[in-house]
C-alpha cells in the first residue's frame, strides 16, 4: 500500500503557538508523523510512505529521525506546497496536524493557507479550510483522505465533509494560543484505532469531489494583496479585499490559490 501523508504543525499535539521554538516544533512534527508512520506499519509491513513537510518553509522534519525507508519533502518554494508529490498511484493520504479555518473560533492559530494573505477562502460557495482544499486535491487524482488530525475546533468544522474520514482529536483548544493537551498514552490510542479503522475500510472511502464548473473567493487581508493578486490572469477583483477566479479544473484552482498565497507573502514584505 502507498501512503501520502502531510503534516502541518498548528494541530500536532504539545504545540499551541508559533512562538514555540523551532527545534520543538520540529521534535513534536517529527514525533507525530513517526508515531502514526509505526501504526500504519502494524497494518502493513510492506507500506510505502511519503510524508510533505508542510508548515512554514517546509523545513520542520528531522531527516534522520524518520524511518529509513520513508520518503521526505521538504524545503520551500514548491508548486504544490502542502501536496507536493500527491498524484493518482497513492492508495489514500492522511492530513496530520491540520487546523480551523481563519476565523472559526477558538481554533487553534486559526488561518487558512496564509495567516497573514487570506481571511477567507470560498469554493463554490462554500467556506473552507486547508483540509477542504487539500482533500479536493487529493479527489482530482482519486485519493481518499483516510485520516485528519488535529483540535477539537478543526473536527467540528471539516467532519462533515469527511463523513468517511477518521479523526484524531489532539487537544482541545481554549483560545488562539491556548489547549487542553489529551494525554500522550491516550494521543497513541486515538491514532492506532483510528488507523486501524481507516485501512480497514479503505476501499470503501470515497475521495472528496466537487461538480465542476470551480469558482474561488479569496478575501484579504488589505487592499494591496487584493490588487496584486487579481493581476494573475483569469482573476476578478470583486471589492477592496475580495478576488475571485473560475475554471472547470480543480487542479487551476489549486495552482491560483498557490500563487495567490506567494503574491500575498511578497506583498506583506513590500
Amino acid at each position: 500500500m502507498r501512503i501520502y501523508i502531510s503534516i502541518d504543525m498548528e494541530g500536532i499535539w504539545g504545540l499551541t503557538s508559533w512562538k514555540e521554538p523551532k527545534e520543538k516544533v520540529s521534535q513534536m512534527m517529527t514525533n507525530e508523523v513517526r508515531l502514526v508512520i509505526e501504526s500504519m506499519k502494524k497494518h502493513d509491513r510492506h507500506l510505502s510512505v511519503v510524508v510533505c513537510d508542510s508548515h512554514g518553509h517546509g523545513d520542520n522534519i528531522i531527516p534522520d529521525l524518520l524511518p529509513a525507508d520513508v520518503t521526505l519533502i521538504r524545503g520551500f518554494p514548491r508548486g504544490y506546497y502542502m501536496m507536493e508529490g500527491l498524484d493518482s498511484k497513492f492508495d489514500g493520504c492522511l492530513l496530520l496536524g491540520y487546523h480551523a479555518p481563519a476565523g472559526v473560533l477558538p481554533g487553534q492559530m486559526d488561518h487558512s493557507y496564509s495567516s497573514s494573505t487570506f481571511y477567507r477562502v470560498v469554493i463554490n460557495g462554500k467556506e473552507v479550510g486547508e483540509a477542504e482544499i487539500n482533500g479536493f486535491l487529493a479527489g482530482y487524482y482519486q485519493v481518499p483522505v483516510l485520516l485528519i488530525s488535529g483540535d477539537d475546533v478543526l473536527y467540528n468544522f471539516s467532519k462533515g465533509n469527511f463523513p468517511q474520514t477518521q479523526f484524531v482529536v489532539t487537544k482541545r483548544s481554549i483560545s488562539r494560543y491556548s489547549a487542553e493537551l489529551i494525554p500522550y498514552l491516550e494521543l497513541i490510542k486515538r491514532y492506532d484505532d483510528a488507523i486501524e479503522k481507516a485501512f480497514a475500510s479503505i476501499d470503501r472511502i470515497e475521495p472528496l469531489e466537487i461538480t465542476p464548473p470551480f469558482t474561488i473567493e479569496l478575501e484579504l487581508l488589505d487592499t494591496s494583496a487584493a490588487y496584486l493578486i487579481s493581476e494573475i490572469p483569469g482573476s476578478v477583483l470583486v471589492s477592496g479585499r475580495k478576488v475571485s477566479f473560475s475554471t472547470s479544473s480543480f487542479l487551476d484552482i489549486y495552482k491560483f490559490l498557490i500563487v495567490a498565497s506567494y503574491i500575498g507573502w511578497v506583498n506583506r514584505n513590500l
